[in-house]
């Protein structure tokens, strides 16, 4: 479209149209996930159908605009098929038990965040060559595509942030009024998902209207951006000076060499093409200056980064963090290689900085590659560090007792667990005997016969008795109490027990929630109010008699009547386990 055509009103209601199907398939995967119910209860189907309608309909309604219809469809159903092959290989990497579990149904934050760059990216390359019938097209057109891409995304999401401050706003100054219908509203799952699509499609439309707008946000950004780029050169350079007094000895001190020196090369990337920009414009001496420095102060960076990755690599082996690493020192190479090549031919009389036009279109296809890689079987950072692992152990490299069979365990993934069994089975006994500890220490204890709720952290005592009803339809997240709710019942991963038993003798069974273990533990007691709502009433302070615990977990135990409005206390054997009612904070009034 020309910069001053406005989107034609048929694109506008295909937007809003995608938003609002969006929204509702969101709500949808929502409340299956909050009811454990299909597709929530598999993992292999849901985690892809989120990734999936997360991210295609966001970038088919940005696209909209810029491809024709048929390479439109094309990319939509390329993008679904990625988000779905990166989704189901992220839950199938998984350790099994993770997978069984019926709060772990999401891809992992890396799998988001990185699945989302690669298609940032192919889009932006994709959209460029469409607009130009090429394959690979001007770095002009793919600085515009990219920016155009990136500038909508933020101001979507500055606009959908305004939209629900508008109103909250609202809602509030009908709550002035005794109305809080608004803000009743507003708190539903079914209006709140939908309403948030609908303010993202509507927010990128607004962009296209006019694209100078676009292109003048843009402008402003990397001009700020790129007077920054003489500071961290200067900053750069200082560091690498600083090296010859100092030596390398209080850098690897640090262990953290790598990942400080990577963010450095990052930075100096972001601000040598803020700089840079398409290189149509003239720069100040300054800035051109800037970039040729910059540039080759990426290459010892990189050269030390990467001595520093090998020399844990050498002494420890390969680990996920360190292939992950590795990875980015690829990248990070291809950029220092063509950067510092582009600034000597500039130096040599050529086009000022030209040759990282090459360099960035060559490093984009290279991203793409890598993130497909590390996401897929190709380059699984979990199961090239088992497999490096256990080739390090079975060559003796590194002897039982200091193998660190946890690594396998929480980091492989399904590969450590295999890699575990193999090893239980091995002719070494020292290895035999740490890989089958490790795998005991999966299991969870016979103690714990059956498990409930969140993340199955509840373990219910004595066996056989039940919860009562709606005790886990409740979002324990959101609860409300003068009195602490225990963490088990919002947290993944935290383990309580429970007791059934009715302390207020009114017919009507309490929860008590126990944290800890032996004689150092805690109770808390949770009621059902009139108002249906269970909240916490009362607790069991430590310290407490060995075998209490047991003895309550087995039902060996009597409840006496006190004068109300006590709540019982316990009998086991000759002593009384106090159950004390919660009541407000009294305030300090000490001067």
């Amino acid at each position: 479209m020309p910069d001053d055509a406005a989107p034609p009103r048929a694109l506008f209601i295909a937007r809003l149209t995608i938003g609002l199907l969006q929204g509702a398939v969101l709500y949808l995967l929502y409340r299956a996930s909050d009811a454990n119910a299909w597709p929530a209860n598999d993992p292999y189907v849901f985690a892809p159908l989120v990734l999936i309608w997360l991210y295609v309909p966001l970038l088919t309604m940005q696209a909209a605009s810029s491809m024709r219809l048929t390479t439109l469809l094309a990319w939509t159903l390329t993008a679904a098929a990625i988000c779905a092959g990166l989704a189901f290989y992220d839950r199938f990497r998984a350790h099994p038990l993770v997978i069984l579990s019926p709060n772990d149904i999401l891809p992992h934050f890396a799998t988001f965040f990185f699945g989302f760059a690669a298609l940032f990216i192919a889009q932006s390359l994709l959209a460029a060559g469409d607009g130009e019938r090429r394959v690979v097209a001007s770095y002009g057109g793919y600085f515009d595509a990219a920016w155009k891409l990136g500038v909508q995304l933020v101001l979507a999401t500055v606009f959908v942030g305004v939209f629900w401050g508008v109103l909250w706003l609202g809602a509030m100054l009908f709550n002035l009024i005794k109305l809080d219908f608004l803000e009743k509203l507003i708190e539903h799952d079914w209006f709140a998902i939908p309403a948030t699509a609908l303010a993202t499609a509507a927010a990128i439309h607004l962009t296209d209207v006019r694209a100078r707008l676009v292109a003048g946000i843009r402008n402003v950004v990397l001009t700020m951006l790129a007077w920054l780029l003489p500071l961290l050169t200067l900053l750069a350079a200082g560091f690498l000076l600083t090296l010859f007094g100092t030596g390398l000895g209080p850098l690897w001190q640090t262990k953290e060499a790598a990942s400080g020196m990577l963010g450095a090369c990052a930075a100096l990337v972001v601000l040598i093409n803020a700089a840079y920009q398409n290189g149509e414009d003239a720069r100040p001496a300054a800035l051109r200056y800037g970039e040729a420095v910059a540039a080759f102060a990426l290459v010892p960076l990189v050269g030390l980064s990467l001595y520093a990755v090998s020399l844990r690599v050498n002494e420890y082996g390969w680990t996920v963090d360190r292939i992950v690493s590795a990875a980015c020192l690829l990248i990070a190479a291809c950029d220092a290689g063509g950067y510092s090549a582009a600034a000597i031919l500039s130096l040599r009389g050529g086009v000022w900085m030209d040759f990282v036009r090459r360099c960035n279109i060559v490093t984009a296809f290279l991203v793409i590659a890598v993130v497909l890689a590390l996401f897929s079987p190709i380059a699984d950072p979990a199961r090239l560090s088992v497999n490096d692992q256990m080739a390090r152990l079975q060559a003796g490299q590194v002897k039982a007792a200091q193998f660190d069979f946890y690594y396998l365990q929480n980091e492989g993934g399904r590969y450590g667990d295999a890699a575990l069994k193999a090893l239980a089975r091995s002719a070494d006994a020292d290895i035999r005997k740490g890989a089958q500890y490790q795998l005991d220490a999966e299991k969870p204890s016979p103690s714990r016969p059956k498990t409930y709720g969140m993340a199955q952290n509840l373990t219910l005592f004595p066996e056989g008795t039940t919860l009562p009803p709606g005790f886990f339809k409740q979002n324990w997240a959101d609860a409300k109490s003068d009195f602490g709710v225990p963490a088990c019942l919002s947290a993944a991963g935290l383990r309580c027990d429970a007791i059934v038993a009715d302390l207020d003798n009114d017919g009507t069974n309490e929860v008590i929630v126990v944290s800890g273990d032996d004689a150092s533990w805690w109770g808390t007691v949770i009621q059902k109010n009139p108002r249906g709502i269970w909240a916490s009433i009362g607790y069991m302070p430590t310290p407490h008699c060995p075998g209490d615990l047991k003895a309550l977990e087995s039902g060996h135990y009597k409840l006496v009547v006190p004068p109300p409005p006590a709540l019982r206390a316990i009998r086991i054997g000759g002593h009384l386990l106090p159950v004390k009612r919660a009541g407000p904070a009294l305030p300090d009034c000490k001067p």
